[in-house]
């Protein structure tokens, strides 16, 4: 535009007389050239209208936004305190203590001495079972030995006969858990060591080892693989304990079992070997001698197949079939009676899984059992057999149990008798670190032959009271009584003492 400008006046100017021509340029001259000079410059951004560089103007902006915000933050503040109603009360806390500011956790509220926030800052969880055995990491093994010492009184009254004693009863406890991705490997142990410090009466020593695994073969297929030890002291109240004994026979068993589960879609299948040795040791008499029970040492096998339904359902359906095959040492007891027998057990029930709350199985069914010796009388009879967890409420876990079973007799003309018994124990954690347990069981044994039927009542309780995560306070009482026509025995024991864990 400033060309256009320019050609308009030079056209205008050559078209006047040169003497004309020549005033208007002397005059007209400096402000036009300060109008080019100008313009050029305000198209270079070099110089505003206002006179002010951009850098100054730039600045000038910023100065202002600055002070407009400060403005509104102070307006802001102004009609915070207008609103404000304790704006202006004296803050000065009054009182016989201080309040402290709580500045932990939720879980902190409330306590006269709050805990007091790590060095990091970092809020630990609580830990959901601050008593529970933490174990010892052996390579790719977790140990949790447990040792527990009682001093305690037992008083038996069989008949008119009653003894009594004090005693002392450590048990000595171990597991050992892999802690592996794939697989399971789980060895358990016990010991129990009963010495008579004072009085008369049987000692009653135990020893259990138990040894599990578990294969993941593959994701519908699973191998289980058991070995067990047991060594324990016949009861007087058992069904084949003898008469006027100071120390029953000592039994020991040698269990060996395999497993194989697999999953066919809905439907699942099971089979299962297991092998036991048994043995009896001499029984010592009142009158010094000993009496041999070699002629009840035997093997026996048994063979379990099941089917039933993994569709996921609450409910699931089973079906089982058994057989066994019991083997004596001795052709012949001592009474010149074949023991050796034959027997099978079918069986149908069902799994109810409503998780942690309710679970369990049972089952019904028959079982019978065939002896060599054509003397000895057939046994059959309901089976029923069964288990059930259930937790009515937080910390309080209950377990029930059904079971039926065949035992062989040493008596002459009894061929054996079934057994039935239910059982209920209840465990409670009143706090963290006091719980309860409360246990019971009813039993029956029906012989078959000449000998009456027997009922056995057991009941019990006890507590343990951690005083820190590895020693605690543990007390046990319980009553045993064993009911027939021509027995009476009842056997009360009474402990306490101090359980360690690691």
């Amino acid at each position: 535009m400033v060309a256009t400008s320019r050609v308009f006046w030079i056209g205008r100017l050559a078209a006047l007389s040169p003497a004309v021509a020549l005033c208007v340029l002397v005059t007209a001259h400096p402000v036009s050239a300060q109008q080019a000079d100008d313009t050029d410059q305000l198209l270079r951004g070099v110089i505003e209208y206002d006179g002010r560089t951009g850098a100054e103007r730039r600045r000038a902006e910023r100065v202002a936004v600055d002070e407009e915000e400060q403005a509104n933050e102070e307006q802001e503040q102004a009609d915070g305190r207008a609103g404000d109603t304790t704006a202006g009360l004296d803050d000065t806390t009054t009182g016989a203590v201080e309040a402290v500011q709580r500045t932990g956790p939720a879980q902190w509220f409330g306590r006269d001495n709050p805990t007091q926030p790590t060095v990091d800052t970092v809020v630990r969880k609580p830990d959901p079972d601050p008593y529970a055995a933490v174990g010892m990491r052996i390579g790719t093994f977790i140990l949790r030995p447990t040792l527990t010492q009682q001093l305690g009184h037992e008083s038996v009254l069989d008949g008119e006969a009653k003894t009594a004693r004090s005693l002392s009863r450590t048990t000595l406890a171990a597991e050992l858990e892999s802690d592996w991705s794939r697989h399971q490997l789980k060895i358990s142990g016990q010991q129990v060591i009963d010495i008579t410090l004072s009085g008369d009466g049987p000692e009653d020593p135990s020893t259990s080892v138990d040894a599990e695994l578990r294969l993941d073969i593959s994701s519908t297929t699973t191998a289980n693989l058991f070995f067990g030890y047991d060594f324990r002291r016949e009861d007087q109240t058992d069904a084949n304990s003898v008469e006027n004994a100071v120390a029953q026979s000592d039994i020991h068993s040698f269990e060996g079992r395999a497993g194989i589960e697999h999953s066919f879609g809905s439907w699942r299948g099971r089979a299962a070997f297991t092998a036991m040795r048994s043995t009896y040791g001499d029984v010592e008499l009142d009158d010094g001698e000993e009496l041999s029970q070699s002629d009840r040492d035997n093997n026996s096998y048994r063979m379990a197949l099941r089917a039933g339904a993994d569709n996921g359902a609450v409910l699931r359906p089973f079906a089982e079939v058994e057989g066994t095959l019991i083997d004596y040492d001795e052709p012949e007891d001592a009474n010149g009676y074949r023991r050796s027998s034959k027997g099978f057990a079918l069986r149908a029930g069902a799994v109810f899984d409503r998780g942690e709350k309710w679970n369990g199985e049972i089952a019904a069914g028959y079982m019978q059992r065939n002896y060599d010796d054509p003397r000895l009388d057939p046994i059959g009879a309901l089976s029923i057999s069964g288990y059930a967890n259930w937790s009515p409420e937080r910390d309080t876990v209950i377990r029930l149990g059904l079971n039926s079973s065949i035992e062989d007799s040493t008596t002459a003309d009894v061929s054996g008798s079934v057994y039935y018994s239910a059982s209920a124990d209840i465990t409670r954690k009143v706090r963290e670190n006091f719980i309860t347990r409360l246990n019971g069981q009813l039993g029956w044994r029906r012989y078959y032959g000449d000998l009456p039927d027997e009922t056995v009542i057991v009941a019990g309780a006890g507590f343990t009271w951690w005083l820190n995560r590895n020693v605690g306070v543990d007390g046990d009482v319980s009553y045993e009584k064993t009911l027939s026509e021509d027995t009476d025995n009842d056997d009360i024991y009474v402990g306490l003492g101090m359980k360690f864990q690691r």
